[in-house]
């Protein structure tokens, strides 16, 4: 039944996508939980020389701050048609398998709309909602930007769903999870999404890059 719906959902992220060849690349992201994590990383890391076959030019996994076994994973292309043949992949579904992943993993296309954030090794806050109007909300959130630096933020970076362009993606990157839970809850941050015209609850999770 689990395979079922990990074909479905990703049948569901990736149908829709019509981004054409030939972009300066996107990102797709994975955010499941798994089992254990030391048994998930070993069947990942045998899996690299495969995620390149498939196109994947570059990874990174983070785990969650508050659940250790809660993985989001990067894997960057050179076009939608590479990331969303591998999503769908015979390999990567038997892989999550056998890598102990359980529920319904959240996958999700994007095209990055500035610089990608070096893969940090402090804390990295991940906000994902969905927002009104994107012009606006890009508006707002630009001049918010030495309102973050005030904050903590270190390094940011901005991605946009290829299936909804209102669908956004956001990260930032702090020294310290201090630091970045006080600026998830900020009066500042809070004002400048409302202003924004942010339309869902925003999913936010904190995590750390993941050592090997």
């Amino acid at each position: 039944m689990r395979s079922i719906m990990l074909a479905s959902v990703l049948a569901l992220c990736l149908a829709g996508s019509t981004q054409a060849a030939g972009t300066a690349g996107v990102r797709l992201f994975v955010r499941h939980e798994v089992t254990d994590y030391s048994a998930w990383r070993k069947v990942y890391d045998e899996f690299g020389s495969m995620q390149k076959k498939l196109g994947v030019t570059a990874q990174a996994v983070y785990r969650s701050l508050d659940n250790p076994n809660e993985i989001t994973v990067t894997h960057d292309f050179k076009t939608a048609e590479a990331a969303k043949a591998f999503g769908a992949s015979a390999e990567l579904k038997a892989a999550m398998e056998k890598s102990g992943v359980t529920g319904t993993p959240t996958v999700w296309i994007t095209t990055p709309l500035a610089a990608r954030s070096p893969e940090t090794r402090g804390v990295r806050l991940y906000v994902r909602h969905e927002v009104a109007d994107f012009t606006t909300w890009r508006t707002a959130y630009d001049a918010f930007d030495l309102t973050r630096k005030k904050l903590g933020v270190t390094a940011q970076a901005v991605y946009r769903s290829i299936d909804n362009p209102n669908d956004v993606t956001v990260t930032h990157d702090f020294k310290t999870v201090e630091a970045a839970k006080a600026f998830a809850a900020s009066p500042e941050l809070k004002a400048t999404m409302e202003k924004a015209g942010v339309t869902s609850a925003p999913q936010i999770w904190f995590a750390n890059r993941a050592a090997r």
